[in-house]
């Protein structure tokens, strides 16, 4: 081992490499297994705590943003202020969020095969992307290594088709999980019993991870496919007009710039729409197998009636979470430039370290944010369909609801 001191630098060995790869997994697991274990012990804390971290970031990022551009200064103030009249109008709302997370943290760590599922979904994802980067690749340069090369028309027709398989494999691959995710929430809610003289609460479903993985890859997996297909195709058209912006810039072509930049904006809104409505159509489907359109249109009711509650609920969660990937991330990069450091890595190489372990940890916490979310939803989901079995599994959930929304459980 070496000090600090740059003279005794070395490009890093095999050993190194080890060092430096196994503490930046280490070192994002077990920060993201401590976080999560003083959010499940500190929930109402942490709620209120990153809610206060974040409006500091954004007042930071003002004061950054206006030694930059004074307009975008404005506009990072003007969210810093908007977090505060969040907290102020949410404050009610935060026991409610506090009991939801403390549940599903509590049945996520009762079943941390689903935590598995997860990783399974996100080493799937990786690999299926790799795939089409090197599939897009051989694709663009092909017909520039060919006597006749393809048709203009024709070479486009496969870039857009790969584009398309991209985001539709990569949506029913987090659908799957999603779904399976959701029905082991959904047996725990369900088919959990309280066992007597105790508070351990048991199901009576062998291995409920397998069977809703089971239920996800079968009689669900056509909903899954559906319900992915409509938003592949609007994430292919989103980067098509995204591909027409850049063009009209290259090109000085204001109108054909100005063109795609609007209908960008206009199909990410869409996107993001459906893909948050999405979670809870699919949550549908992973309770009670509906076929999507009937989850689409049980979900529109909900969303009509608890809608804003669901979103307010999500964003305090979702902030939580948030600020959680972003510690973890910058901490995994950190203690990985020190340990290199420590070892007499070369400056730059440690700096590399370190943006790999950025990645791992916010991957890393990224699915376990995702089991969360999905146990959130829900959880939501069969709140507002039976309440009434909350209260033989979680009679404090339960409580929480009756003080929040009384018209819930009346």
């Amino acid at each position: 081992m070496k000090s600090f001191d740059s003279d005794g630098d070395k490009t890093p060995t095999v050993f190194n490499y080890i060092v430096l790869i196994t503490t930046s997994l280490g070192s994002a697991g077990l920060l993201t297994l401590f976080y999560m274990m003083l959010v499940q012990k500190f929930t109402g804390k942490m709620i209120k705590g990153t809610f206060i971290l974040s409006i500091i970031l954004n007042l930071i990022y003002a004061v950054l943003a206006f030694l930059a551009n004074p307009i975008f200064g404005c506009i990072m103030l003007l969210f810093a202020g908007l977090y505060v009249l969040c907290y102020f109008f949410w404050k009610g709302r935060i026991p409610f969020a506090k009991v939801m997370l403390k549940t599903v943290c509590a049945v996520t760590k009762k079943y941390p095969a689903t935590i598995f599922i997860g990783f399974i979904g996100c080493i799937v994802a990786i690999v299926w992307f790799s795939f089409i980067i090197i599939t897009l690749i051989a694709t663009l340069s092909w017909p520039n290594n060919q006597e006749k090369p393809l048709n203009p028309k024709v070479s486009y027709a496969i870039y857009v088709f790969i584009l398309f398989s991209f985001y539709y494999t990569s949506q029913v691959i987090n659908n799957v999980v999603h779904v399976t995710i959701a029905g082991v929430f959904a047996t725990y809610y369900f088919r959990g019993v309280v066992e007597p003289g105790t508070n351990k609460i048991e199901v009576d479903v062998k291995n409920p991870t397998f069977a809703s993985f089971k239920r996800a890859i079968t009689t669900s997996f056509g909903s899954i496919c559906y319900g992915s297909l409509i938003i592949a195709i609007i994430s292919t058209l989103r980067s098509l007009a995204n591909q027409v912006k850049h063009e009209g810039a290259e090109e000085d072509n204001f109108v054909l710039c100005a063109i795609g930049c609007c209908l960008e904006c206009i199909l990410s809104c869409i996107e993001d729409g459906i893909e948050y409505f999405n979670v809870y159509a699919f949550t549908e489907v992973a309770i009670y197998g509906k076929s999507y359109c009937e989850a689409a249109k049980d979900t529109w009711t909900i969303c009509k009636a608890r809608g804003i509650e669901a979103l307010i609920n999500d964003n305090i969660i979702g902030n939580v979470l948030g600020i959680g990937a972003l510690a973890i991330a910058c901490l995994s990069a950190v203690i990985t430039f020190v340990v290199g450091r420590i070892f007499g890595v070369e400056v730059v190489f440690s700096i590399i370290f370190a943006c790999v372990a950025f990645i791992a940890g916010a991957m890393i916490f990224s699915v376990v944010a995702q089991v969360i979310n999905s146990g959130v939803a829900t959880t939501f989901v069969c709140l507002c369909e039976d309440p009434d079995a909350l209260h033989q599994t979680k009679p404090e959930l339960w409580e929480k609801v009756r003080d929040t929304y009384p018209s819930i459980v009346y």
